[in-house]
């Protein structure tokens, strides 16, 4: 029984990181969802990059700071992220089922690869996920990025975002403005919460 609940409690603290990273928004929900298992900890930065290709297929790549408050909670969430990369493409693909619920599209996670470097209070995590499903093509027939109510970041969170898109393709709509646009690559630079961005492309 003790052993069930220990899997149990390690299960939830997973996919409260696995939801961290990913949907900063969900996160928060899970934050309450399971406050009396939940270690105190604040997202310093996070800086994320994205990569559309051709087939539509998504390589989601993050590298988060995380300061936490007490040496237990630091023992607690570097546990958390030195589970196997298998188990968390479990439980991302989990959050993407989730997900469809809200967003009604066919999420896939294809590959997942994840390292961790910590020295406390701090730890610093970099994900690569590779998945279908973030990009598709609307009923106009044009290919849309977006992710309608998920939050990339949070509060006080400084955050960078990269989207690369193939040569070729031609942007025709972008919500919120981005801070620059440059060649093939939209970015964004800010402090504080933002949303998944709405962007429409044409392919040539």
């Amino acid at each position: 029984m003790a052993n069930d609940q220990k899997q149990k409690r390690g299960n939830s603290f997973n996919f409260i990181i696995i939801t961290l990273i990913f949907f900063a928004g969900l996160a928060i929900f899970q934050f309450f969802m399971y406050r009396n298992l939940q270690p105190q900890f604040q997202v310093i930065s996070r800086d994320i990059t994205f990569t559309i290709y051709e087939d539509l297929s998504v390589d989601f790549a993050t590298k988060v700071e995380i300061l936490t408050e007490n040496e237990r909670d630091y023992e607690t969430l570097v546990e958390g992220f030195n589970t196997p990369d298998e188990e968390k493409l479990s439980l991302f693909q989990q959050s993407l089922d989730n997900l469809k619920e809200q967003i009604p599209r066919d999420f896939v996670v294809l590959s997942y690869e994840s390292t961790v470097n910590s020295n406390s209070p701090r730890i610093y995590v970099n994900e690569t996920v590779k998945l279908e499903g973030l990009v598709y093509r609307n009923d106009r027939g044009n290919i849309e990025f977006s992710l309608s109510g998920q939050l990339l970041s949070a509060q006080n969170e400084e955050v960078t975002v990269s989207i690369h898109y193939p040569y070729g393709w031609e942007v025709l709509s972008v919500n919120p403005t981005p801070t620059y646009i440059d060649q093939n690559v939209i970015g964004y630079s800010y402090t504080g919460a933002l949303g998944y961005p709405t962007i429409e492309f044409q392919s040539k």
